[in-house]
């Protein structure tokens, strides 16, 4: 009896077909769970430029050097949307230089969340102390109160 010796190089189309359909069960149950880390990215990125923009008013205003046009009264209000930034309000010269000192870029701070917020407002009103009390909105998305919940430090969904 002779052994014929089959020539096996490739593998089967039985075997490819397995091996697709496996992939593609990991990709049904694995995209959703990376399309949810993005989003998640993404408010947080929201919520670290917010903080960057605070701080930077807050620092510049307590600089009695720096800050010689902020008074009590005055309002900034930063209005962050996907296409940019924008500054309003009686002090708005002071917003501007204040983010141009901490070396913040406007046009490049955008509001990037997809499903929370569409855009987000930062109201503040300086006291006599020099000290600024702050008032976020949101427009836009699932949450109304998402943003200023976030900016309060208070955990989501409460």
């Amino acid at each position: 009896m002779k052994k014929e010796n089959m020539n096996n190089k490739g593998f089967s189309l039985v075997e490819l077909i397995i091996v697709i359909a496996i992939m593609a069960i990991l990709i049904v149950v694995l995209a959703p769970q990376y399309l949810k880390y993005v989003e998640r990215s993404r408010n947080s990125t929201d919520l670290q430029n917010a903080t960057e923009l605070k701080i930077a008013v807050e620092t510049w205003c307590a600089d009695p050097e720096a800050s010689s046009s902020a008074t009590a009264g005055q309002t900034i209000e930063i209005k962050v949307e996907g296409t940019g930034t924008t500054i309003d309000g009686t002090a708005s010269a002071v917003g501007t230089d204040a983010i141009k000192a901490a070396g913040l870029k406007v046009a490049d701070i955008k509001c990037v969340s997809k499903t929370r917020w569409a855009t987000y407002t930062m109201t503040g009103t300086m006291g006599a102390n020099g000290d600024i009390t702050w008032v976020y909105t949101n427009t836009g998305g699932k949450a109304t109160t998402a943003f200023q919940d976030a900016m309060a430090g208070k955990p989501a969904g409460t």
